[in-house]
């Protein structure tokens, strides 16, 4: 049974403490306000093809992402050079390019007042990665075997894979936040060719992707499940133009949705550069359609306890039976558009903030 395990109290406390130093060593260097992220991961990914190891690797990964302030200019450097030298290079550079940067009146670091951190959101699973090497090479050879076993239509494979992730991350700034939090990841995964007389070869795929190995579903149902996929894509054929009722797969229900995550954007929004600028308050959409941007939600892939400004992450429903209730903003688009944070800044490394989402979603309606 997966156990989980708090998530501040089992960050590696350097990494906090690493951030909040760089923050102060770029102030005493002449900033006038910094933030710094810090990072670590682990990852490991094995492919199986036709019953043999095709790739593996196993890595791990350390940075440091400085942004620095200079009154109303802004820059950013980033390293994976966690030595005293390393860092003071870092900061001296990013304080060498904030001089030459432009005056952005927008630029800057949230108020005081939207700091904070969500607690417990189930985020890391110590369980990922108590398996060894072989085992995790097992679970990619069965998930291939199911598939390639289910029917003699299932001619081939692109490989039947394993993948682990568990990472670490901190965030600091001259302002007082302090926040960290871990992540895990674990994923399987297969593609079947199949081929059948007289029509093209056909793939598909499947997967599993969880937080927590205990709750992936079993290689051998996903290796079923891929199998059926592909199958019944031979022969499949065109059909004439016609009006019909359409229930998307959920696959292709992504997409339509990654294309309304990117009209609700804030920075689209302000380029007018998305058919919903201008739209708040008005019917965008049926009745029937409500959607919601949730990066509390317990164990989700975008979930967070804040996010890459250190404002916590939220709860927002973006449309609500087809009416525009809101976009999707970080501190610098918010300030921009004369609007308010809503805890959507996605942070690398290197550069400003961005924007992203949390967990994306169409919410069911029940009749």
């Amino acid at each position: 049974m997966a156990t989980y395990t708090e998530t501040l109290d089992e960050v590696k406390s350097d990494l906090r403490e690493i951030a909040a130093d760089v923050v102060a060593r770029a102030l005493k260097a002449g900033a006038t306000a910094a933030d710094a992220i810090a990072r670590e991961g682990e990852e490991f990914s094995t492919v199986v093809r036709m019953g043999e190891v095709e790739t593996l690797k196993e890595s791990g990964s350390r940075g440091l992402g400085l942004r620095v302030f200079n009154g109303k200019r802004a820059a950013s450097t980033y390293s994976s050079d966690f030595s005293h030298d390393g860092i003071e290079r870092m900061i001296s550079g990013a304080l060498a390019l904030v001089k030459v940067t432009s005056e952005d009146p927008y630029a800057g670091l949230p108020d005081p007042s939207e700091f904070g951190s969500l607690g417990d959101l189930k985020l890391y699973y110590d369980d990922v990665n108590s398996l060894p090497p072989e085992e995790r090479i097992d679970y990619a050879r069965r998930t291939e075997a199911a598939a390639l076993n289910f029917d003699a239509r299932i001619k081939n494979s692109e490989g039947g894979s394993f993948d682990a992730n568990t990472g670490r991350m901190a965030l600091a700034n001259s302002l007082g936040f302090v926040g960290s939090y871990r992540r895990s990841s674990c994923a399987i995964s297969v593609a079947p060719i199949a081929q059948a007389e007289n029509v093209a070869m056909q793939r598909d795929y499947w997967y599993s992707s969880t937080r927590s190995l205990a709750r992936l579903e079993s290689p051998e149902a996903i290796g079923k499940e891929a199998a059926r996929r592909t199958l019944r894509r031979l022969g499949a054929r065109k059909i004439a133009s016609t009006q019909v009722p359409l229930v998307f797969d959920p696959q292709v229900s992504k997409s339509i949705i990654d294309d309304i995550s990117d009209a609700v954007n804030g920075d689209a929004i302000y380029r007018h550069a998305s058919f919903l600028a201008g739209k708040l308050g008005q019917r965008v959409a049926g009745e029937n359609v409500t959607i919601v941007d949730d990066g509390t939600m317990p164990g989700g892939f975008g979930s967070s306890p804040f996010d890459g400004e250190g404002v916590p992450s939220r709860r927002t429903v973006v449309i609500e039976k087809g009416i525009l209730q809101s976009y999707l903003l970080n501190t610098y688009m918010a300030r921009k558009l004369g609007m308010t944070t809503t805890g959507n800044a996605a942070r690398g490394l290197a550069g400003n903030p961005g924007i992203g989402t949390g967990n994306f979603f169409f919410r069911k309606r029940f009749t």
